[in-house]
């Protein structure tokens, strides 16, 4: 992608690497905040609850950015900004945000956030389907790129720097204005109230709020509650 040159008030270094594990395993490691590290490969990629991510060789994005704070909104915040940055590239279909990680286009994954945090640093991982055409059976009907939904070939490194742009303007707002506009953001762009749910005990329940903390207001069974894990996926 040829970022090494790139610096911004996030970022401070960029390391690319054609081969790791996990670039969000990589960053923590290294624990120091403003590093940007980018692989044309991950061999262990993973997402929530530790589930395995896809990631072949050049054809998608997979990055870590860390920042000097934790913050459970982080996670909120990282996938606002993404799915800011990339409905600037696609019109049609409307890219939204699927609680609590993943972002959809055409009913299918377009992409994924992981926020891991060790020692006072948050590993803001992001991982895109930018060029991949060709998809593994069990996930073929469930996943999208952007050249697909384009019908074209997309500049990775293009697509990195919008989200970083996206990134560090929504960081900006959240530093100086709160919490407010970032959540406004998620539920306008989030497959959110009303939707149907499965929590981790197999309940139905629907989704009817996000609070100021970054929790899910839920209703079971007529009453509401406010959920602290994310123990909760969307069924439809």
């Amino acid at each position: 992608m040829m970022l090494q040159g790139f610096r911004s008030a996030l970022v401070q270094e960029v390391i690319e690497l054609e081969s790791i594990d996990s670039t969000n395993s990589y960053a923590l490691a290294e624990g120091r905040p403003g590093l940007l590290v980018l692989a044309r490969e991950q061999t262990s990629g993973r997402g929530r609850m530790n589930r395995a991510w896809y990631s072949p060789r050049g054809t998608n994005i997979y990055m870590t950015l860390t920042v000097n704070e934790t913050d459970p909104r982080y996670s909120i915040l990282t996938g606002v900004a993404v799915q800011e940055a990339l409905s600037g590239l696609v019109r049609h279909p409307t890219i939204e945000i699927k609680w609590p990680n993943d972002l959809i286009a055409e009913g299918r994954k377009l992409g994924g956030i992981l926020c891991e945090a060790r020692h006072g640093i948050t590993a803001l991982g992001i991982g895109i389907n930018v060029n991949q055409t060709s998809w593994p059976e069990d996930i073929h009907d469930r996943a999208v790129s952007l050249a697909e939904i384009l019908g074209e070939d997309v500049n990775q490194g293009s697509v990195v720097v919008r989200v970083l742009e996206s990134m560090e303007s929504w960081f900006v707002r959240f530093r100086a204005e709160g919490f407010a506009s970032v959540r406004e953001a998620f539920l306008t762009n989030g497959l959110l109230k009303g939707y149907r749910l499965v929590s981790e005990d197999g309940s139905p329940c629907t989704i009817e709020d996000l609070t100021m903390d970054g929790h899910l207001v839920i209703a079971v069974s007529g009453q509401s509650r406010t959920l602290i894990s994310e123990t909760i996926t969307i069924s439809a």
